[in-house]
């Protein structure tokens, strides 16, 4: 079997669909499936539509003798990827890890909006956004197979979009069985993410900086770094935060188990039942709530027991078990 993975990310990009394509297509030919990789990273430097053509262009040269053919995105890539695999007559995967409709509306408007509450409210979209909604919904309608990371997405886009309940999987984030815990090396609070709106940077940021009016030792790292870089930097903090609005499966709560770090995220989250035992889970849009979380971890008793929540954390799913899980649906794909 062969396949085409069509992803917008690749190492050395950041980012979920970079690692997971780097995965898939290190780990499926173990499989006995043949990778070829189409990265959106190679038509960039393109005028803003000619880019998409460009990379319909890739994908539909790529799939003239595959199986099937998996997307990595809804909407940027996975629009033109569907129509190429659609034109050769292919069979489509599309895995969805987040909400390119939601975080366009945000930042155009700054309206901090939790996702789970998002498509329930009366909003006026943008025609950019209007188009997102009806190219997300004829991709996900027209895909053979939907994988989420998650239920709780798997949930909430299917009664929005209509898609056949029967086709729709999930598999979860790799959560790590090693774990590598060390001491603190100072109170570094952990808050690194893109720079969006709704990842609620300002918000956090004036209330740390209040906070260390109290605790003059604390610290906080906001730096982007690689994902090596950023282990070694969780590795000797003291906590994480993610501040963000909402978060579908958030990474850098998995990283945090894997250093047994305690960590704060929001409550509207898809990770909120697998990490309910692990983490602080707070309203993220409320700063006395924030504050808080962070003044308990603060304390010397509270945070040791935080740490041994974390380490506690039983569950595990290896890039293995991931891996394993994708070849088991793309076999079922292309033998149906």
């Amino acid at each position: 079997m062969k396949i085409v993975i069509a992803t917008p990310l690749y190492p050395p990009e950041i980012g979920g669909p970079a690692t997971y394509a780097k995965l898939l297509e290190e780990g499926l030919p173990e499989k006995g499936i043949e990778v070829e990789i189409v990265k959106f990273s190679d038509v960039r430097r393109y005028p803003k539509f000619l880019r998409h053509g460009a990379f319909f262009w890739r994908v539909w040269r790529a799939a003239r003798s595959v199986d099937a053919v998996l997307a990595f995105d809804t909407w940027s890539t996975g629009v033109p990827t569907l129509f190429a695999a659609a034109l050769r007559g292919k069979k489509t995967l599309v895995r969805i890890g987040g909400d390119f409709l939601w975080e366009t509306y945000v930042g155009r408007t700054h309206t901090l909006i939790k996702l789970s509450e998002f498509y329930a409210a009366k909003k006026s979209l943008s025609l950019k956004e209007l188009c997102i909604f009806f190219g997300t919904r004829w991709v996900i309608r027209r895909a053979d197979v939907l994988v989420f990371n998650t239920s709780w997405q798997k949930d909430m886009w299917g009664n929005v979009y209509g898609f056949d309940w029967r086709k729709a999987s999930v598999i979860e984030n790799e959560y790590p069985a090693e774990r590598s815990i060390s001491p603190a090396k100072a109170r570094v609070f952990v808050a690194a993410g893109r720079q969006h709106p709704l990842k609620n940077g300002g918000a956090f940021k004036e209330v740390f900086s209040n906070l260390k009016k109290s605790f003059p030792d604390i610290e906080l790292d906001e730096r982007v770094l690689s994902p090596s870089e950023h282990g070694v930097r969780i590795r000797d903090s003291y906590a994480v935060v993610i501040p963000s609005v909402s978060e579908v499966s958030p990474n850098t709560a998995i990283d945090a188990i894997r250093y047994g770090k305690p960590f704060i995220m929001p409550n509207d989250s898809g990770a909120r039942e697998r990490l309910a035992d692990a983490g602080i889970f707070v309203d993220t849009l409320d700063m006395n709530a924030l504050r808080h979380a962070m003044e308990v971890l603060l304390d010397t008793e509270e945070y040791e027991r935080a740490c041994m929540r974390v380490r506690g954390f039983a569950f595990t799913h290896s890039w293995e078990d991931v891996v394993k899980e994708f070849s088991h649906i793309l076999n079922i794909l292309c033998v149906s």
